[in-house]
């Protein structure tokens, strides 16, 4: 092989011999049995894209040229090692990318050739090389790179016929940019380029379907926009009529569509209008109203059924912001939905997430929860595998390929967290089992003692001193735990032999500060509760107060059919109890034991509240009492979406919360059953189910099948904001790094995936 690589310009002047280059390729393309070295490899692709983006000539001129730079790329990246596979393929891309992008260039349509080494029929590959072009061009002021690369493409798109893949690349351009939400650019860039790609539907023998659906697709989505209407309206009667001449079965799907879209836009374009500007609009349009009615629009427009483009106001000399419009599933791992659901309601609390993702890349877990979020926010794919995350905070409690309770998880979540949020990731060895620090654990208040408290605790809140705190285990039944005891219905506060003790974590009365000032969970998830005791003898009464994280929400004992909603739990929950018989407190002033009255009040409300809904209880065997049965209470039940906290006066302010996730329990045993979670970010809402994320709505709540009960209900306090998600630009170095790598990998693995299809 004795051709060089500066053949191909001539060296005397700056200008493209194309029968160079059309040689060079013939005589690769001859020797079938060499490949150049990887690098140099690397290297003629990128030339040859500098070439064909140089080049001059229309679809004849170029074909044999064409035809071999084809035959050439098809052969590399079918022939060559993955290990040099997706370093070619990146280098095409991104000196692809590098032409479109620039206003300045000028490049040739013929460039697009270089698409061949995307499969087109496997759409998630060719969308997530879109992705990662979108995400790599988001860095210039305002998205200028990805202005330009969107007006060339779309000029290609009517100006050439010579890729076939052209349409379907243009398409998946379109909707990454859609997926980060950059509708500004989407809606700027289409309209100065809507009047040319309509007028391509004036010839329908030489349009491909791939194209029409880039026009269709661009039309319905800016239905709303009155300035996209008139670029097309001079076109609009012209258009028609040519297309209802054709009796061709191409011809009237192309019309069918059109009139669909048209009568759409016009119809809500009139809606939008009042009085005199309404009329008009009406005059204005008279003709292309009375056109559009001469045909009949129909109600099964596929391009219809998207949502419409909508500006954001958005400050134009900075980056983007947004949250990418997909969502992504987490892999279940044997039984770890109770992990994943979780996870998922944690980060679309984006105060937490953002914290975890912007702050805290130096901590120990929290580093490795922030990758794992940063990845969940910014993947180009819809599926990940946590498995580097849950491998560090698994607690050492639960089994592998055991369901476990998910508010179990969450309460260790927190504890984990809590006990390393000041220390350093430096060095840190995660081989060694996680120690939770003393301030984390469950400490018990001092309060007055009650009747037969000497040998054991008759209440979750009362202390007895003579029990260690860690023995004390989680929280009230938990559908799929392992280590959850039983539940009574009727009871708001069950004593330690029936229930287990939630890892709320207590402190005493005497101490300055109730919630930690240092700690970011206690910031984001802490409350204090007020709980009082009054003597019903002699009146007096003595105060306690817990610090919690949630809070366990029982359910009275109510007639068969009842309908119980969050807040009647939560007044339940704060109502006054009686003390009495075995329960009986000991007054210290009466200094005997006498009957009490006990309640709660919320003291310092937490930015989120987090609420478990205890839907389990145990029912004993009526033959052998030692055999005991955990029985899921599927109670009629309204999940509010807005509730109010009882609150001491102070805090009245403060005690108004709306919902903004839950995590569900499906099944109708303690040990079975499947979790997953309902979320609501940035008004809309979605299901969660492991790697599977479908769009869904609040309403979803309220109706789900009577084994489906939602046990995690996470609400937001209505006067802190949503937050947004960071943009790729504004990550650490680290996650960045971390997120780049995972997104390459998964263009690699489906390209590997696609060559070696049968």
């Amino acid at each position: 092989m004795a051709v060089k690589k500066h053949e191909l310009v001539h060296d005397n002047r700056n200008q493209l011999d194309l029968q160079a280059l059309e040689q060079y390729i013939q005589l690769m393309n001859d020797q079938t049995n060499y490949k150049p070295p990887p690098q140099e490899l690397v290297k003629n692709c990128q030339d040859i894209v500098k070439c064909l983006a140089r080049a001059s000539g229309n679809e004849e001129q170029l074909w044999t040229l064409l035809q071999t730079v084809e035959e050439y790329l098809l052969r590399i990246v079918n022939t060559v090692h993955s290990s040099i596979r997706h370093e070619i393929v990146t280098a095409i891309l991104d000196k692809f990318y590098t032409f479109i992008s620039d206003p300045q260039s000028d490049a040739c349509p013929a460039t697009s050739v270089v698409l061949i080494v995307l499969d087109c029929s496997d759409t998630e590959g060719t969308l997530s090389a879109a992705r990662w072009l979108v995400q790599q061009g988001d860095n210039g002021p305002a998205g200028a790179g990805l202005r330009a690369s969107l007006s060339c493409l779309y000029c290609w798109l009517y100006e050439w016929h010579g890729t076939p893949a052209l349409g379907d690349w243009v398409m998946a351009f379109i909707k990454a940019l859609e997926e980060n939400e950059r509708f500004d650019i989407l809606i700027e860039v289409s309209v100065d380029n809507l009047g040319r790609l309509f007028l391509a539907l004036d010839d329908p023998v030489t349009l491909r379907q791939s194209v029409a659906d880039v026009i269709f697709h661009v039309l319905a989505s800016l239905r709303e926009s009155t300035d996209a209407f008139n670029r097309i309206a001079p076109h609009i009667g012209r258009v028609l009529a040519n297309l209802a001449t054709d009796s061709g079965q191409w011809s009237r799907q192309l019309l069918q569509n059109l009139v669909d879209i048209l009568t759409a836009t016009v119809d809500g374009l009139v809606d939008s209008l009042k009085g005199e500007a309404q009329d008009m609009f009406k005059d204005k349009y008279q003709d292309v109203i009375l056109c559009l009615e001469r045909h009949m629009a129909s109600r099964g427009c596929r391009f219809l059924q998207q949502t419409p483009w909508r500006a954001r106001n958005v400050c134009l000399t900075s980056v983007n912001t947004h949250a990418p419009m997909r969502k992504v599933g987490l892999l279940n791992l044997g039984n770890t939905c109770y992990m994943n659901s979780v996870m998922q309601a944690l980060l679309v609390t984006r105060q937490f997430s953002t914290h975890v993702v912007l702050k805290m890349t130096a901590v120990p877990y929290w580093s490795k929860m922030g990758i794992l979020f940063g990845k969940m926010m910014h993947s180009i794919t819809t599926k990940l595998n946590p498995d580097e995350f849950f491998a560090v905070v698994k607690p050492p409690f639960f089994t592998r390929d055991n369901q476990h309770d998910s508010s179990e998880f969450l309460g260790y979540l927190f504890e984990l967290l809590q006990s390393y949020e000041h220390c350093s990731d430096l060095n840190f060895d995660y081989s060694r089992p996680a120690v939770l620090s003393s301030h984390s654990r469950l400490r018990i208040v001092s309060q007055p003692a009650l009747q037969g408290q000497a040998s054991q605790s008759t209440s979750t809140d009362v202390n007895d001193n003579s029990e260690p705190a860690s023995t004390r285990r989680s929280a009230s039944p938990r559908p799929g735990s392992s280590a959850a005891g039983s539940s009574s219905s009727g009871q708001k506060r069950v004593s330690p032999d029936k229930e287990y003790v939630p890892l709320k974590k207590r402190m005493r009365m005497n101490e300055s500060a109730f919630l930690r000032r240092d700690s970011f969970i206690d910031n984001m998830f802490g409350g204090v509760l007020l709980t009082r005791v009054e003597c019903t003898t002699c009146h007096s009464s003595s105060l306690s107060r817990d610090v919690f994280r949630d809070l366990q929400l029982a359910f009275p004992d109510k007639p068969e059919g009842w309908q119980h909603t969050v807040q009647s739990l939560l007044e339940y929950y704060c109502s006054k109890e009686s003390l009495t018989d075995e329960n009986q407190y000991q007054c210290r002033d009466c200094g005997v034991l006498r009957d009490a009255e006990r309640s709660v009040l919320i003291e310092t409300t937490p930015k989120y509240l987090i609420l478990v809904l205890k839907n389990f209880k145990t029912v004993v065997n009526r033959f052998e009492p030692k055999l005991q049965v955990q029985t899921k209470l599927m109670h009629t039940m309204y999940h509010n979406h807005t509730i109010t906290l009882p609150t001491v006066r102070s805090q009245a302010v403060h005690s108004s919360y709306t919902l903004y996730a839950a995590v569900i329990h499906a099944g109708t045993t303690l040990d079975s059953g499947h979790y997953y979670t309902l979320a609501k970010d940035k008004d809309q809402w979605h299901m969660y189910n492991d790697d599977v994320v479908s769009a869904s709505d609040e309403a979803q709540l309220n109706s789900l099948n009577r084994s489906s009960t939602p046990y995690i209900l996470f609400y937001r306090r209505t006067d802190i904001e949503e937050g947004t998600t960071p943009s790729m630009e504004e990550l650490p170095p680290k996650v960045q790094e971390s997120v780049m790598s995972h997104n390459k990998h998964y263009v690699e693995t489906v390209r590997k995936m696609r060559l070696t299809r049968p």
